[in-house]
Order: C-alpha cells, then structure tokens, then sequence
C-alpha cells in the first residue's frame, strides 16, 4: 500500500505542475483536462482511505 500512495501522491503532484503550466501559457483546454485528473486521483485516494489533505492544504482556499 505505501508504495501506492507514493504513487498517488507523485501523480497528484505531476498533475498539479502540469496545471500550473498550462495556466501560465493560457492553455485551458489543458488546464481543464489536468483538473479532470486532479479530481480523479483525489476521488481513487479517497476510495482508497488514503488522506492526502495535509500534504496539499496549501492548495486549498482557506489553507
């Protein structure tokens, strides 16, 4: 299991790089589809008990 939730999280944080950049060179077709995946890992980590809000609550609004 550990070596899945590194996974994750390194896929998560992949995906969130790929956001940024896409947001800095106005792609949003691009930036729609890193979304897409951000929502589909955090809901896999979810299903799978894996809590992943403290390594990203900087993300959040009220982080």
């Amino acid at each position: 299991m550990r070596e899945f939730m590194l996974t994750l999280h390194l896929r998560i944080h992949d995906s969130l790089t790929a956001l940024r950049r896409a947001h800095a060179v106005g792609d949003d077709d691009l930036a729609s589809a890193q979304v897409g995946e951000i929502q589909d890992l955090v809901e896999i980590a979810a299903r799978n008990g894996i809590d992943i809000g403290a390594g990203y609550a900087a993300l959040s609004p009220a982080g």
